[in-house]
């Protein structure tokens, strides 16, 4: 391995100040740990009642189609790997939720937002076989949704 001096410097340091940080206890990421989230919703998550889990994260808000985009594949290849994109054009969104119908558990994601941030949401899911994916986007007094079909040809969760 020939390792250039400056690079070799900068990464030690680099490594010594993270520890550093780490011991000291300044680097403790409480919100990224799930089960230590007050918010943490475990019942929803284990939710097979489509009706029951809806009411569970929204409670009598009222569900209106549109106002959001749900970029997803017509046929995915493969279902271990389906890429969603969930783009909302209503003003102050403060959840986005994608459901899969078929999934032996419906609930794939909930994503908190802060004020002020844009309704957009890029990620990758596992589904187990052809079936409606939803999307919805929360603000204050409605729910706005989206739905579309995605045909899946091989694997995926239990399939």
């Amino acid at each position: 391995m020939n390792l250039p001096r400056r690079t070799f410097l900068k990464q030690a340091l680099s490594g010594s100040a993270l520890a550093v940080a780490a011991g000291a206890g300044l680097l403790r990421p409480t919100e990224a740990l799930a089960r230590t989230w007050p918010m943490w919703p475990q019942a929803a998550f284990h939710e097979k009642n489509i009706p029951v889990l809806l009411h569970e994260l929204f409670g009598h808000r009222p569900i209106v189609q549109g106002g959001i985009h749900l970029h997803a594949p017509l046929e995915a290849e493969n279902g271990a790997v389906v890429p969603m994109v969930i783009e909302s054009h209503v003003p102050h969104p403060e959840k986005l939720v994608l459901t899969v119908d078929k999934n032996p558990f419906p609930l794939v994601t909930i994503v908190h937002l802060t004020p002020g941030a844009l309704g957009f949401f890029n990620v990758r899911i596992k589904m187990g076989k052809t079936s409606m994916v939803h999307a919805y986007v929360a603000t204050k007094d409605k729910v706005h949704t989206m739905a579309r079909k995605v045909k899946v040809t091989i694997g995926g969760c239990g399939g």
